[in-house]
Order: C-alpha cells, then sequence, then structure tokens
C-alpha cells in the first residue's frame, strides 16, 4: 500500500501525520517511510537511525562541442524551456533551466552535443527504530530540480514493504503532483484557519483532477471548530479523524518526540487512523 501525506501549504502537520502512521503501523508491519519534502526534509529528526547511506543524484547537462557545432539553431527550437541559446559563433547552456529531456542531443544533426552530468542533491537511506526503513530526498541549495530528485528518491526500494508512506511537499505544484500520481490513497491534513482552508481547498482540487482517493484530518482541531469539517461536508469528502489542539503534542513535536509514543492516547488515535485509511484502500477496486 502506498499511502502519501500532503497539504495545500506548509506548517499543517504532514510530519506529525507521517511519522505517527509509519510508528504504529511497524508494530505490525513492515514500513517504509519516504521523506519527499527534498528542499527541506526533517522526518529523520524524530528517530535515531543506523545503517545509513547517502548517494548522491546527478541531471544531465548538455555539453556542445563548439569544434564541431555549426550553430544551425535546432537545440534552441527543440528546448522548451530555454536552457540552451544558439548565438552567431557560439551556443550558450543555463544549466539551472534544463530539464535533461535530451532533446537538444537527439536532435543535433552533427551530434555536437554531449552528456554532461551536474549533482542536484544526495538520497538517504537508513534504518529507523522499530525496523521502519527510511529513504529521504535532499535538494542541493541552490538547486531547482525538486520533481527530479522526488521522482529517482522513489525509485529506491529497500526491501519489499506491506506499508509505504511518503511525506509529500507542501502545495499544489509539480513536485506535489510527482508525489501523489502513483499512490492508493492520499491523507490531506487542513488546519482551521482561513489559511488552511484556502489552501486545502487547492490540493482537493488537484487530487480530483489526478482522480485520486483521499480523505481529511483536521490538525490543530478545537471541539467547536466546523471551519474544515463544514467544507468536507457540503463536498462529500470523508473526514478521516481529528488531532487536537493540545500543548502536550506541541510540545513534545518540537522536542523531536514521536507523539504515539510520548503523549497519553495519540497512539490509540493514530492506529484509527492507519487502520480508516487501509479499510479505504481495500475498498477502491483494482
Amino acid at each position: 500500500m502506498k499511502i502519501a501525506v500532503a497539504s495545500g501549504k506548509g506548517g499543517t502537520g504532514k510530519t506529525l501525520i507521517a511519522t505517527n502512521l509509519a510508528f504504529v503501523a511497524s508494530k505490525t508491519k513492515n514500513v517504509t517511510l519516504y521523506d519527499l519534502d527534498v528542499e527541506e526534509p526533517n522526518v529523520e529528526l524524530f528517530f535515531n537511525s543506523t545503517n545509513e547511506t547517502l548517494q548522491p543524484v546527478e541531471k544531465m547537462i548538455p555539453v556542445v562541442n563548439q569544434d564541431i557545432c555549426d550553430h544551425c539553431g535546432i537545440c534552441s527550437q527543440v528546448c522548451e524551456y530555454h536552457a540552451i541559446i544558439t548565438l552567431a559563433n557560439n551556443v550558450l547552456v543555463f544549466p539551472e533551466l534544463c530539464h535533461s529531456c535530451y532533446g537538444c542531443l537527439e536532435m543535433c544533426p552533427l551530434e555536437a552535443i554531449e552528456e554532461g552530468k551536474k549533482e542536484i542533491g544526495k538520497i538517504k537511506q537508513a534504518t529507523f527504530e522499530n525496523a521502519i526503513r527510511f529513504i529521504s530526498g535532499t535538494l542541493k541549495v541552490g538547486e531547482s530540480a525538486t520533481t527530479a530528485l522526488i521522482r529517482d528518491t522513489k525509485k529506491i526500494k529497500l526491501a519489499e514493504a506491506d506499508i509505504q508512506i511518503f511525506d509529500a511537499p507542501p502545495g499544489t505544484s509539480c513536485p506535489v503532483i510527482e508525489t501523489v500520481k502513483d499512490m492508493d490513497y492520499v491523507v490531506l491534513v487542513g488546519e482551521p484557519t482561513p489559511f488552511g482552508l484556502h489552501d486545502l481547498e487547492l490540493v482537493v482540487q488537484v487530487l480530483r483532477e489526478l482522480e485520486k482517493p483521499f480523505g481529511v484530518v483536521i490538525n490543530k482541531a478545537l471541539e467547536e471548530e466546523d471551519l474544515i469539517r463544514s467544507y468536507c461536508q457540503q463536498n462529500g469528502i470523508e473526514v478521516l479523524g481529528r488531532i487536537p489542539l493540545d500543548q502536550r503534542i506541541a510540545r513534545a513535536y518540537a522536542q523531536g518526540q514521536v507523539v504515539s509514543e510520548s503523549v497519553e492516547g495519540m497512539e490509540r488515535l493514530f492506529t484509527s487512523l492507519l487502520n480508516t485509511v487501509v479499510s479505504k484502500i481495500k475498498e477502491v477496486p483494482v
């Protein structure tokens, strides 16, 4: 089962939900936890890890052989991202714009373009407590190839897992779509504020466009709160659970603790949430 935890904005509690779902699932199942918030990964702050390995991730950057090139301009014409520009006596390459599509290499009639490499980040593999297997991508500072690194991080598989949990990047743009496009189920995290509701509406539109099954967890919920709940009721969206606004949770989280382990009642809450999500996946027709 592949479960993504996503939200329309940062700070809603994605990592809280993802880490605790993985923790309670690991008591009875083989779990792999992915941190795909590659611009700011922080899942590993909540666990002690062993067997850590790092591997660099590179992307293709075109290298033009100026001695062969006749400056015909075909490479510039096929590049949709304007990463390569042909001048009268030179060809300029802008690595930060390149999406490594290989179009310029394939279309160059003189084969004057060669394949260069540029490191864009690293992928970490480790084992957490409770035998949780962990995979994380970390984008190199100054790089913009977020989607490419997420794609490569998702390809890593340490071993067969009963459940794979993916902590998605925030927002609704390409990195989120790359994360959720092949998920069995998406857990959306919403916070009961006007900003939280606005961004939740945006990510709901994305998931409906992608035809992905999803439900909502309300984080920092107050008993009298009905902002997110009313929206879900009006739009036929199931509320999977509610995480209360509780100082004990905030304090434990700020100290890097797994709240299912350190806050009374939270293990029961997240176990119930996990069981609900698993049952929803089993209801989805193959």
